[in-house]
């Protein structure tokens, strides 16, 4: 890691991402500022006057990233009475450790007494989170089956 960014398979370099909250219309979803503090990571909430509330968690959920995610979704269960949604479909790596962050959010909602639904996980999230076994714990449960990779009936080969 050098100058504080990391590098990515192939030498590039993560970009830098900035999402904006301003004033939502009345009867809209309350934006929340963003934690764009890091070009690794881009955390972002909109809240629903009715306490629903959608995290999108965007680039590289890692040991440089993982405990800074903890904190935002967790401030996020920690405001909202109703079903907290986080859209993982920007998420375009996730290790170990950011395993372990989704885990430790699950854990604190499931504290909190919330709702939280990890929704739009790409097929590679969805294996890993499968071949580790914490698919049916973190995704929704009509989406733990999709995109792992596990073969299906039409995939069985007769012997």
């Amino acid at each position: 890691m050098a100058n504080g960014r990391s590098h990515a398979p192939g030498g590039r370099v993560a970009a830098a991402g900035r999402a904006t909250a301003g004033p939502a219309a009345p009867g809209k979803a309350m934006p929340v500022p963003a934690d764009d503090s890091g070009d690794l990571i881009r955390l972002s909430c909109r809240e629903s006057p009715d306490g629903l509330a959608e995290v999108a968690i965007r680039g590289d959920l890692d040991l440089a990233t993982a405990d800074r995610t903890v904190r935002f979704v967790n401030g996020v269960i920690d405001r909202c009475a109703g079903t907290i949604s986080a859209d993982l479909s920007g998420l375009t790596f996730c290790d170990a450790c950011g395993l372990g962050a989704l885990i430790r959010i699950a854990a604190h909602a499931q504290r909190a007494g919330r709702v939280l639904e990890l929704t739009n996980p790409s097929r590679a999230i969805t294996r890993i989170m499968r071949i580790t076994g914490v698919d049916e714990r973190l995704l929704v449960p009509a989406l733990a089956g999709l995109g792992a990779g596990a073969p299906g009936p039409e995939r069985n080969a007769a012997s």
